[in-house]
């Protein structure tokens, strides 16, 4: 005998076991020792696995980023409060296709359906309970999709050793526009968990696994293409390494491995409603996304999102370790949060010293990279170039280089550290005392954030009656959009309404120009009993007001209630019109 403990396809296939109810007691208690076996195998390899210093790495940077990300849910309003303009859309248009409407065809909706999918089991909770109660789980589960990302990259990293690990875990667990995505859901942290999920499976110790192991990379890169199409940059740059990477007959067997299962996992679930709606689907998705015209966000404040200064700078640009909900990091989901046209030299520096570090860890080894550091490293260019070259900007645009900026700078740092300059055991405890003083500094920041919930403004609508918004997250969290009464718009994303009606124009693009446009406003707004404008004008960027427009609604609707600055406005229809 060799002493190796059998694994689980040895035991299986083991010779001289009988199966079947006919089996003798002493072979059946042959069968259930080899079984304790295989479980003390199994829990063996998970305590090699987890108690290894990159393991414990591994759990402690998981452990800090679901803490950070719970946290923020903990604040007054963010569970079940009005926080964002997205995610109202996203749980909104998954409850219409659980009654029924399709997007694209019945409603209109301009993202790739893979949320919707996902969200589909939260949206039928919903439908059991409130939609107030769908929208705590759906952020909690998004919280969860984005702490799920820091194990995923470890795992990716951990056969480099305990620095690696814990620069790519603790960049990401701390990484500001990560969390501030995570507070409700988002498209990012579920794309970045299905692209994590993809590389996971395509790479074994930093090398392309074998074809089998890449058609399920492809499969969860396809899928994660059908929540956001930037998911396109990991999944072309792993096709360009399965075509790059030399051995004997192995590019062909990769590519066949991988290309069908990746138009697979995009094709399947996006079919359905490409084949309800294909010229409106091609066009919301692709042509008017492309044709936005969004509001110009200086390249400063971009890179400011992209290397995480915006803890350390206040919505007015200056530099603070005291800025309390007036960082930018706290601020960060409020469309104004930045009152500064231009935040000064810290993010062109903090870009130069982030360029500078991977420049020099990657230059100063002796090594070639392999061919994980070499999908995160373009992948990462593409997704920052991506992120500063589009018309429009967004906090959450920046968490999509998140994984792949944390495993390029993780590497780089492994790169440099075990040198005579900095020794292992000098950068281990620098770097965990770094994080750690980070997400103290963005618990601070978060402690007093507060936003304000929907249960005020319920008792004014009553249920069944047709409410009008352009935002309706304001309807969820009252729990007052799930019924639809007959007659009444079916308008889930406002601005996305826009932008089909005028071919990809938006309001600020001069939709108001257009009388069509206009038109149909009128005719929407003319069906409604109550009104429910956003905070902010936060409408004059999703309805192409103009004067004419705005002087008939302001006869046919009257207020209801007093402007607040988190909930808006409510109006209701004036007797007679």
């Amino acid at each position: 005998m060799s002493g190796k403990l059998p694994s689980t396809g040895d035991m299986v296939s083991a010779p001289g076991l009988p199966a079947g109810e006919g089996a003798s007691p002493r072979a059946s208690g042959v069968r259930a020792a080899l079984d304790r076996t295989a479980w003390a195998v199994r829990r063996a390899r998970l305590r090699a696995y987890w108690l290894t210093a990159p393991g414990k790495v591994m759990l402690l940077a998981t452990a800090l980023a679901v803490a950070i990300r719970l946290f923020t849910l903990t604040r007054p309003g963010y569970l079940t409060g009005i926080t964002e303009y997205d995610d109202g859309v996203y749980l909104g248009a998954a409850l219409r296709m659980t009654q029924g409407a399709m997007p694209y065809r019945d409603f209109a909706f301009v993202q790739p359906p893979g949320i919707l999918l996902l969200m589909a089991p939260v949206a039928l909770i919903a439908q059991l309970t409130t939609t107030v109660k769908a929208l705590a789980l759906a952020r909690l589960l998004t919280a969860l999709a984005s702490a799920g990302c820091v194990p995923l990259a470890g795992n990716l990293v951990r056969y480099r050793g305990t620095v690696v690990t814990l620069v790519t875990c603790g960049v990401l667990a701390v990484y500001p526009d990560d969390i501030a995505t995570a507070h409700t859901l988002m498209l990012e942290p579920w794309m970045n968990l299905c692209c994590l999920l993809a590389i996971n499976a395509a790479f074994r110790r930093g090398r392309l696994a074998r074809p089998g192991r890449l058609a399920w990379a492809g499969l969860a890169l396809g899928f994660a293409g059908a929540i956001k199409f930037w998911a396109i940059a990991p999944a072309a740059v792993l096709l360009v390494l399965c075509l790059a990477v030399r051995g004997d007959g192995a590019r062909m067997r990769r590519v066949r491995g991988y290309l069908p299962a990746l138009a697979a996992g995009f094709l399947v679930p996006v079919a359905p409603f490409l084949a309800s709606a294909p010229v409106t689907f091609l066009r919301s998705t692709i042509t008017d996304q492309a044709a936005r015209a969004g509001s110009s966000v200086p390249i400063s404040i971009r890179l400011a999102n992209l290397t995480g200064v915006i803890d350390i700078l206040t919505t007015a640009g200056k530099v603070s370790l005291n800025a309390g909900v007036h960082s930018m990091f706290a601020g960060g989901a409020s469309p104004d949060a930045t009152e500064s046209s231009s935040l000064g030299w810290l993010p062109f520096v903090a870009t130069v010293g982030l360029i500078a570090l991977v420049a020099v860890g990657y230059a100063w080894q002796s090594r070639r990279l392999s061919e994980l550091e070499w999908l995160a490293l373009v992948t990462a260019v593409l997704a920052i170039a991506a992120v500063l070259d589009y018309s429009a900007f967004f906090y959450h645009y920046a968490d999509f280089p998140a994984p792949w900026l944390a495993i390029t700078v993780g590497s780089a740092a492994g790169m440099l550290a075990g040198r005579r300059l900095l020794p292992t055991r000098v950068v281990v405890p620098a770097v965990a005392v770094t994080l750690l003083l980070v997400a103290g500094l963005q618990v601070r920041e978060t402690y007093p954030m507060r936003q304000p919930t929907g249960e005020a403004m319920a008792h004014y609508i009553p249920k069944g009656t047709c409410v009008v918004t352009d935002e309706v997250s304001l309807t969820i969290a009252s729990d007052r959009f799930a019924d639809l009464p007959p007659g009444c718009p079916d308008i889930v994303d406002s601005l996305a309404a826009t932008l089909v009606l005028s071919d990809g124009v938006s309001p600020q693009g001069g939709a108001n120009q257009v009388p069509q446009v206009v038109a149909t406003w009128r005719e929407w707004l003319g069906k409604a009993d109550y009104v429910w404008l956003s905070a902010a004008h936060g409408s004059k960027r999703r309805i192409p007001w103009t004067p004419a427009l705005s002087d008939w609604f302001n006869a046919a609707f009257a207020k209801l209630g007093s402007y607040a600055p988190g909930t808006g406005q409510l109006y209701v229809r004036v007797a007679g019109h």
